[in-house]
């Protein structure tokens, strides 16, 4: 229902929103990024990869399959989180997309 109201706040207002939020998937929780487009769709989501060593006692692991770079009117949005920035690799693969 969270998500439907995010998505419902960017078709309303016409912006492409990108936000942090904690994410709850069975018993884990993971540090995620929701995208939005201006219409008010959900694009997709990405996980941090590899939460630092006192996030691990609650965070869980993102696999890597959600390393989302969507192409816009504007350009292509997409996000990494904390420190993933400061990943060369990560960081490369994205530009690539």
């Amino acid at each position: 229902p969270e998500v439907d109201r995010l998505a419902s706040m960017a078709g309303k207002y016409k912006v492409y929103l990108v936000m942090g939020v904690i994410e709850r998937a069975g018993y884990t929780l993971y540090c995620t990024v929701l995208f939005f487009d201006a219409q008010g769709q959900y694009l997709g989501k990405h996980r941090k990869l590899m939460p630092t060593a006192l996030e691990r006692v609650i965070w869980g692991f993102g696999d890597g399959s959600s390393i989302p770079v969507f192409g816009t009117p504007v350009g292509k949005i997409g996000a990494l989180i904390c420190w993933e920035n400061r990943m060369p690799l990560l960081r490369t693969a994205m530009y690539a997309k």
